[in-house]
């Protein structure tokens, strides 16, 4: 039996799903019956296992077209994806907070113009002109995971890389409350650490860290922080294979040991240690 989750004092609840306030967002059938699931458990919350059964038995949804739904409601609402031992339970607490009249905040024409001024895809580098690829605006720390709409955190990619990198970040949408506070952290040691700490000993890939690494600042040498940490007494497993698709070599990391973070700076604490292993 689920236990209830008491919803969080809010100076907004979540609307009702007949509500003018949700009719006025235009959503699908499909969403507006995802919302109503949601809305009608939001104190038993259901993992995302049984959201995929009770939308796929009304209208045949597969399982990623569900979690996108998902995602696509976080544009409007405040879902909180809470632990519940190894599953996480879905949370409907109200409007999302960056929400304007019930709506995300809209990129301006002018900032929107200078993201896509380069006309080139950040990550295949493929053009508008030569390739005849459309460029999107996309934020390189999604906004579910706490990323800006500040130019720093935009760049230009086309619709396949776009649709690509969302399916690859979607899989890790039950750790988006994790992530978030892994971003909080000042140091990138303490972000690295605190993301590895969230997946409680399962494998983390590269790419994830990466991002995580440089939330708040871009770390092109995160593999370097994350090996520092062993001077903390944390012990962190590597492995590499090769993925069939695609020919690639993908590379993971685990935590299986953690030490407690050393008051004031990780940096300083880390620079001492070593300056005493010299001796």
């Amino acid at each position: 039996m689920t236990e209830e989750i008491p919803e969080e004092a809010s100076s907004e609840s979540p609307p009702t799903p007949d509500s003018p306030e949700v009719a006025e967002l235009g959503l699908s059938a499909v969403h507006l019956q995802l919302y109503k699931l949601l809305y009608d458990l939001r104190h038993t919350p259901p993992t995302m296992l049984q959201i995929r059964a009770e939308i796929a038995d009304g209208n045949g949804s597969s399982p990623a077209q569900t979690d996108r739904r998902v995602r696509d409601l976080r544009d409007y609402f405040l879902i909180d994806a809470v632990r519940d031992g190894r599953n996480h339970r879905y949370q409907l607490r109200g409007w999302n907070r960056d929400r304007n009249n019930g709506l995300r905040r809209a990129l301006s024409r002018r900032l929107r113009a200078q993201v896509l001024a380069p006309q080139r895809c950040a990550q295949c580098g493929r053009t508008p002109t030569e390739h005849h690829v459309v460029l999107v605006v996309d934020h390189k720390v999604p906004r579910h995971w706490g990323g800006t709409d500040e130019l720093d955190n935009l760049q230009p990619l086309c619709e396949d890389c776009n649709s690509g990198k969302k399916a690859f970040y979607g899989t890790y949408d039950d750790y988006a409350n994790e992530i978030k506070e892994a971003a909080n952290h000042d140091e990138p040691h303490g972000r690295i650490g605190e993301l590895l700490k969230a997946f409680q000993g399962d494998w983390v890939p590269s790419e994830l860290i990466g991002v995580v690494a440089s939330m708040k600042q871009y770390q092109d040498d995160w593999q370097k922080r994350l090996r520092e940490l062993r001077t903390l007494g944390w012990q962190i497993d590597f492995k590499k294979k090769k993925d069939p698709k695609s020919g690639r070599f993908l590379s993971s990391y685990r935590a299986k040991h953690w030490e407690p973070w050393p008051e004031g700076s990780i940096r300083a604490e880390i620079s001492r240690l070593e300056q005493d292993g010299k001796q």
